[in-house]
Parts: C-alpha cells; structure tokens; sequence
C-alpha cells in the first residue's frame, strides 16, 4: 500500500512539472497574443492529446464518469478565462498566488470536511506546509497597484480549478481516456465560443505564437493525465492535490536558471517548504 502512495506522489511530482514548464512557456506568449486566442489554442491541443490517449486508452467509462467529464470541462474552462480576466484587472503577480493556494485547499476542505478523511499528522503536516509553500514560492513584489474585483476574481478562479480537481477524482478507474477527452472537448468548447464572442479571431495570427500556446497546452493536457493516473494509484484527493500543484517552485527555478530572473528570500523558503511538504506527504 506504501509503495502504492509512493507511485502516486511520484504521478502528482511529474504533474507539477508539467504545469510549470507550460507555466515558462506561457509567460510570453501570454503578453504578446490576446488571452482567449492563447487559451483556445491551449485547449485545441489538449484535445488531440486526450484524443490520443482514448485511442490508447478507452476504459470502460459509466454514465457518472461521462458527467464528471462534462462538469469538469465546464470548470477548466471557466476556472482559465477567470484567471486571464483576474491578471488583466489585477495582476499576474497578485493575482496567482493567491488563485494557487485556494486551488490547492479546496480539494483538502472536501477530503476531510466532506469525505470524512482523516490524514496522519505527518501527512497534514505536510499538507499545511505545502499550501503555504504555494504562496510564497508563487508570490513576486509588484509595483502595480491592488485592485480588489482582480483579486475576487482570482479567488473564484482558485475555487473552480479546486472543484475541478475535485470532479476529476470522481471519475472512476474505468473512464479512461473516454471521460478526458470530454472534458477537453467540452473545455475547448467552451473557450472557442468565448473567443468568437469577443474578439474577432479565435487562435492568434503569429505562428510563433500559436506554436508556443500548443506547447502549453500540451503540457496542461499531461499534467490533468498524470492527476487522474496518480488518484489511480491509491492516492488521497488532498495529498496528490497539493503534491500537484507546487508548479510555481518549478516555473521559478526554471526562470531563474534560463532567464537570469532573480529569486527572493520568500521564494526560497517556498521552494524548500514544497520539498519538505511533499517528502512528508510521502513518508505520512
């Protein structure tokens, strides 16, 4: 059973990898194009790749696991145009922080007020390390001023990506590739009529730049696979949640390692904090 949980810390590892490289790449395209054209791009690529895991990988899905499939399309879609609109009034800076760490409790209030789990204390332990973790490795000094209906948005959008994380832990073993790729398609849906409705294209103009949102969109595509496949393998919500979701760390070491960005004291101590969150996690 141990080793079991080991594999799926390992699976949540390999997911926050995947969202922090998209995360790097992101970071210009995101202030070249237009938000929903990056987004829509995104999700076109998230569609071919969910499309290639149900050839690989149909299972056997119930009618629940199609549903949850829908609603959490619903919510990946809605939880990314959230964000987008939370850094336009806000600021990337501000507001992501504080998007993360609501993403990442959300799923911990469901498993033990709503699911009636009761973790180690190492595990919650690790658990509350790894949320504050979240914050301060995310959190960057800006000069730009607060602006609260940013900050709310960024708030909500937390609480939807929570809930999405959430409804893909309801998909059951059998879903298979079935169940994501509905929840891509339904996602890609959903930002594309967005899209059209406000603004006159739907992918962005410069190649370059729908290249490099592909990219994006294929690393999001395997962090939501990894997810599910770590739940798979005996993971609790909670654990692989915040395991899952320390992609700030690896999108701050890559800036800093390729960009010359440079790293504060408070991103230092997250980056340790997630370390040793995630090794409790593991041992709890």
């Amino acid at each position: 059973m141990h080793d079991l949980a080991s594999v799926s810390i390992l699976l949540a590892i390999s997911s926050t990898f995947a969202i922090g490289l998209g995360e790097f790449f992101a970071g210009g395209v995101t202030g070249r194009a237009r938000t929903h054209e990056v987004t829509t791009t995104v999700f076109l690529a998230g569609f071919f790749c969910m499309a290639v895991t149900f050839v690989i990988w149909p299972g056997d899905p119930t009618r629940s696991d199609l549903v949850y499939g829908v609603f959490a399309g619903a919510a990946n879609g809605l939880g990314i145009l959230l964000l987008y609109r939370s850094y336009a009034k806000a600021s990337l800076r501000s507001a992501a922080p504080a998007a993360a760490v609501v993403m990442s409790a959300v799923p911990i209030g469901w498993d033990v007020i709503v699911s009636g789990v009761s973790p180690t204390w190492i595990t919650s332990v690790g658990l509350v390390l790894g949320v504050g973790a979240i914050g301060l490795s995310s959190l960057s000094p800006s000069d730009d001023p607060l602006d609260i209906g940013g900050l709310w948005m960024a708030l909500l959008a937390g609480v939807v990506f929570g809930v999405l994380l959430v409804l893909l832990s309801f998909i059951g073993d059998g879903g298979g590739g079935s169940a994501l790729l509905l929840q891509r398609t339904v996602g890609l849906v959903l930002v594309v009529a967005v899209a059209r409705a406000t603004g006159p294209r739907v992918f962005p103009a410069n190649r370059s730049d729908f290249r490099i949102a592909f990219l994006v969109g294929i690393f999001a595509a395997a962090a939501v696979l990894l997810f599910v496949l770590a739940l798979r393998e005996g993971g609790n919500l909670a654990a692989i949640s915040v395991a899952s979701s320390q992609y700030a760390a690896v999108a701050v070491l890559l800036g800093f390692a390729f960009k010359g960005q440079c790293m504060r004291w408070w991103q230092v101590v997250g980056l340790v904090g997630a370390s040793l969150s995630v090794a409790l996690i593991a041992l709890g």
